[in-house]
């Protein structure tokens, strides 16, 4: 009886192994779309403003009492220069605000689905939050919404050694990207002549017509460790599917083959970060002033940062001054960042000030 139980739990963990989703992201809303105008209207903003800055706040979750933490700072750490050097061709570039543990069991084993919310209350506003938990039941990671400026990760994808991109993936859908394979506007065709009566890459798919038509059946299982789509399938106007995207970073398949993103998807992104009010709150300025304003700045709780791509100055003379004092955490990131006259760091127990240079950001 004990043999029967023991293959019956292996044959049930073999399953459960094999129904691990890649990714949790759903479209939910209506395709946004950029119009002819917009993107020309777009292009000499794009040209004059890139690279873009992110900021990004990692937290990794732990059990109460600190144990069973979810990665270790050096895989968290791993992964991270993974994403950043798979955003630099798009010109986008990252500010690692801070990676910081926080002790909940509860969040530490995470359903997407149904506890959402519950990761409110560890949100930096501000910030690309990117969560870690030791469980995160059915998913390697999710975005929750397309835009988005929260996402989580299983701690088993972070300490893995060839799953390179899945952080990059789950940003790339916070940032607007789809799956090349999305069939939620309609089935992409392959054909990318705009005299066929089949074109449809602007309008169906992921709404970009430099990614390749990607076969949406089975997408997990349809590209051999060659990087050579295999699926042997057609689209709906009967057009074999042969230069489907199997090296981007936004599709399924072998996780080893996914390098890259389009110039499409890149330009996609930035043009997001700069309409949308969901991210234009997460990218920062190149020299940023704390103040910004006239009249003083004083925190004495609550877990916060300020932060600019190339300068940050805190305080502006003795009437405008910065005041971190009390249980409050304050996170100062850029590449220079000048403290001047007026600036005053006096944490109580439980605060904390971190002076940091950012080298994310060339």
């Amino acid at each position: 009886m004990k043999k029967i139980i023991i293959t019956f739990l292996a044959v049930m963990g073999l399953f459960a192994a094999n129904a691990q989703v890649e990714c949790g992201t759903k479209v939910t809303g209506p395709p946004i779309r950029f119009s002819t105008k917009q993107q020309d209207s777009l292009k000499a903003i794009l040209a004059v403003t890139t690279p873009y800055a992110v900021r990004v706040h990692i937290t990794v979750f732990a059990d109460d009492n600190g144990t069973n933490v979810a990665a270790t700072n050096a895989n968290v750490m791993r992964q991270f220069n993974n994403m950043v050097n798979q955003y630099q061709p798009q010109n986008i570039c990252f500010i690692l605000i801070d990676v910081r543990q926080v002790n909940s069991t509860d969040l530490n084993n995470h359903d997407a689905d149904t506890e959402e919310a519950d990761l409110n209350a560890y949100k930096i506003a501000g910030c690309l939050n990117i969560f870690i938990h030791n469980s995160l039941p059915g998913l390697n990671g999710t975005a929750y919404a397309i835009p988005n400026t929260y996402l989580s990760l299983s701690g088993a994808t972070v300490t893995s050694t060839t799953n390179l991109t899945t952080m990059g993936h789950e940003a790339g859908h916070c940032f607007g990207l789809y799956h090349t394979f999305e069939t939620a506007f309609g089935r992409e065709s392959v054909t990318r002549n705009s005299a066929n009566s089949c074109y449809d890459c602007g309008v169906d798919g992921d709404l970009l017509c430099d990614t390749a038509a990607d076969d949406p059946t089975d997408p997990n299982g349809q590209v051999n460790s060659s990087c050579t789509y295999i699926g042997g399938r057609t689209d709906e106007c009967g057009v074999a599917y042969t230069n489907t995207p199997t090296t981007n970073i936004m599709t399924y398949g072998d996780r080893a083959c996914r390098t890259i993103f389009t110039a499409g998807q890149g330009g996609r992104m930035r043009s997001m970060m700069i309409t949308s009010a969901t991210l234009i709150p997460i990218v920062a300025d190149n020299v940023v002033f704390a103040p910004a304003t006239n009249g003083p700045l004083t925190y004495t709780t609550g877990v916060g940062q300020d932060s600019g791509r190339d300068e940050l100055y805190i305080s502006n003379n003795t009437t405008d001054n910065y005041t971190v004092s009390g249980t409050a955490v304050r996170n100062l990131v850029s590449k220079k960042i000048y403290l001047k006259p007026g600036t005053r760091f006096a944490p109580a127990a439980g605060g904390q000030v971190h002076v940091k240079v950012n080298p994310y950001c060339n």
